[in-house]
């Protein structure tokens, strides 16, 4: 596509779409727009001298108009836009026939994910498992099942329901693998969705195993959103093996794929950056990157920017403002609650314990600390309590010890 000349490009709708799609596979976002911009006018213009006939036009990637519509909607998720997210992928439905298995399934993806970030989980998890099993895409289009696989995980470790996710990433891995051949390159995202959940449950080793295969794999595939992913999960596991060199090393290169702010539950490199400035205890870096992003203690709370605000209590437990850490976690557990999403209770419940320990309150600290653990026990949770660090410890020994004196004493 680079070697044609830039105007045969703009002239041949088809071409522009397709080197939307390249830019958007790349994390080169900035381009995207004038490409599809160029498409549309290239198609409103056309003498149709070279298109296909009219039952191919009206299918798949050669429906300019729907792919374009997709297309934003792709771009518009990545951005964190929920409206136009659900308004193109409704504008693309409509644009594909009864056959358009393509559109179709992209635009019920689109609305789906939609309802993850409006943190509407249980819809999204209906919805995403239904598009995994579609025969179109767990048949020829394997790589679409696995990405969607992926995100059924994402979905279900949200709502705190660890060992689900870990079943439905190795039905992803199993997809994407064939007897006596090489792994697809799409199986490097399901690699990474074991390797995360492994990680939660402190199995260290066999986190940093599906990583570095989940990466090795995301290279080959040359999709951003999954290499960012992957280098992410990388960063922190090497991190809490005490490989600060090889973490800062993965987290860099995932900052140079996507050099731009972006939603969290997609690219959380940034999120993990600032939750490495905090562990390294640079406190002043870490409250000028929520600064940048514009964090504040009364925002609304949302599940799209539920990490970052998550660090923000971390920096102001860090400035000693236990007063205002409670008040900003207060509103995010009872939307998290309503919604059902276990895994943020859990960690906001241990933020909250620490919060509470900080301004003397014993005796609150310790309850917080024991409902989150009673929540976290039946799934195998370690590494949200552990990576809050050395402040956590005397917690943890408080409820421990009340715990063993209530079984001698019964």
């Amino acid at each position: 596509l680079t070697a044609l000349p830039a105007g045969l490009v703009r002239s041949r709708p088809r071409l522009s779409l397709a080197r939307a799609i390249w830019a958007l596979i790349s994390g080169r976002v900035d381009e995207i727009e004038p490409l599809l911009t160029d498409a549309e006018r290239a198609f409103a213009t056309a003498d149709h001298a070279h298109e296909p006939s009219a039952e191919e036009a009206a299918r798949g990637l050669a429906n300019v108009p729907g792919t374009v519509a997709m297309l934003r909607a792709e771009l518009a998720r990545q951005r964190g836009d929920v409206e136009h997210t659900i308004q193109f992928a409704q504008l693309a439905r409509t644009h594909a026939d009864e056959g358009d298995r393509y559109l179709h399934f992209f635009s019920s993806w689109n609305l789906a994910v939609a309802k993850q970030m409006q943190g509407r989980l249980g819809e999204a998890e209906d919805e995403l498992a239904a598009l995994a099993a579609d025969p179109w895409a767990s048949g020829r289009h394997r790589y679409f099942a696995v990405r969607t696989y992926y995100t059924l995980g994402q979905v279900q470790r949200a709502q705190g329901r660890l060992s689900a996710a870990l079943q439905t990433c190795r039905q992803g891995l199993e997809l994407a693998a064939e007897a006596g051949r090489p792994a697809l390159p799409a199986a490097g995202v399901a690699h990474v969705g074991i390797a995360e959940v492994s990680y939660e449950r402190n199995q260290l080793d066999a986190a940093l195993d599906q990583a570095m295969r989940g990466v090795a794999l995301s290279r080959q595939l040359g999709y951003a959103q999954w290499l960012v992913t992957g280098l992410t999960a990388l960063g922190r596991i090497r991190e809490a093996l005490g490989d600060q060199t090889g973490a800062l090393g993965a987290i860099g290169e995932a900052e140079r794929l996507v050099p731009y702010l972006v939603v969290d539950i997609f690219f959380p490199v940034a999120v993990q950056r600032a939750r490495l400035l905090l562990a390294q205890g640079k406190i002043e870096d870490a409250a000028r990157w929520c600064a940048k992003r514009g964090l504040g203690v009364d925002d609304e709370p949302s599940y799209l920017r539920e990490r970052e605000h998550l660090v923000l209590a971390r920096v102001l437990l860090a400035q000693d403002k236990p007063d205002q850490t409670l008040r900003l976690l207060e509103r995010h557990f009872e939307e998290a609650q309503a919604a059902g999403r276990g895994g943020s209770e859990i960690e906001i419940l241990a933020l909250q314990a620490l919060a509470l320990r900080e301004k003397g309150e014993r005796e609150r600290a310790v309850s917080i600390v024991t409902q989150a653990l009673t929540l976290a026990e039946p799934e195998g949770y370690v590494r949200t309590f552990v990576d809050e660090g050395p402040e956590m410890a005397p917690l943890l020994s408080e409820v421990l010890w009340g715990t063993k004196v209530d079984t001698w004493c019964g």
